[in-house]
């Protein structure tokens, strides 16, 4: 299921690259007829793409970029000649801010009656974070970076039970997460314009019965996610 995924997510990124190369392309050399509207190519169309592409593998964040684009796509589409952006696109702001205040809402219902080390909520906005956790007792969280970093160490935590799952947004930011050697990571998260990468070395003579699996779920947009090591 996760390569299936991961495919899927690659021929999108793919074709998008392909057909707004072949645009531009076409567009400098005046190929490009003139019933084709121009606003199909725009970073608005951008948002709507990765919109669109993020709520068909299910994840929420993708309301976000599809409203920020079919917002700045409608001056286009209906032509409203007093629409300026520079007046309206602190609505991008107050988009991103309304979901990590959803974000938000769902650790608090999950951490309820937990202690705060035994789950992980680390956001990065505008700035950089770092947080150690010692739990020996981890269920998982929630990290977020927008326009910023975020540096959660784990390597002297142990998780509950087998398998835990952290959930990740990055937006034009960055996530690192150190994690013990014997944990496995499974990358589950939708990136796109982006990357994620597990820098640790390959871990040896590792018994099932010991192996502990880290699911990295959420999404990674226009930034970078490591995982690394002790």
């Amino acid at each position: 299921m996760e390569n299936r995924q991961n495919n899927n997510q690659r021929a999108w990124l793919g074709l998008a690259l392909v057909l707004f190369g072949g645009y531009f392309l076409f567009r400098n050399l005046d190929l490009i007829p003139d019933f084709i509207p121009y606003y199909l190519f725009g970073w608005e169309t951008v948002f709507v793409i990765i919109g669109v592409s993020m709520l068909a593998t299910r994840r929420r964040e993708g309301f976000l970029f599809l409203g920020i684009g079919v917002f700045f796509l409608l001056p286009d589409i209906f032509y409203l000649p007093d629409f300026r952006i520079r007046d309206w696109w602190p609505l991008i702001l107050i988009a991103i801010g309304i979901s990590i205040v959803l974000r938000r809402k769902d650790e608090s219902s999950r951490v309820d009656g937990l202690h705060d080390e035994d789950y992980i909520e680390n956001t990065s906005i505008f700035g950089g974070s770092e947080r150690s956790y010692s739990s020996q007792n981890i269920k998982g969280g929630k990290i977020t970076a927008i326009f910023g970093g975020s540096d959660v160490d784990l390597t002297h935590a142990q998780m509950d039970g087998d398998e835990i799952v952290i959930d990740i947004f990055c937006f034009f930011g960055g996530n690192e997460i150190k994690v013990p050697r014997d944990w496995t990571v499974i990358n589950e998260s939708f990136v796109i314009f982006g990357g994620f990468k597990d820098k640790r070395p390959m871990a040896t003579n590792l018994s099932e019965a010991s192996r502990k699996v880290l699911r990295i779920k959420g999404s990674v947009v226009f930034g970078g996610a490591e995982i690394k090591g002790i």
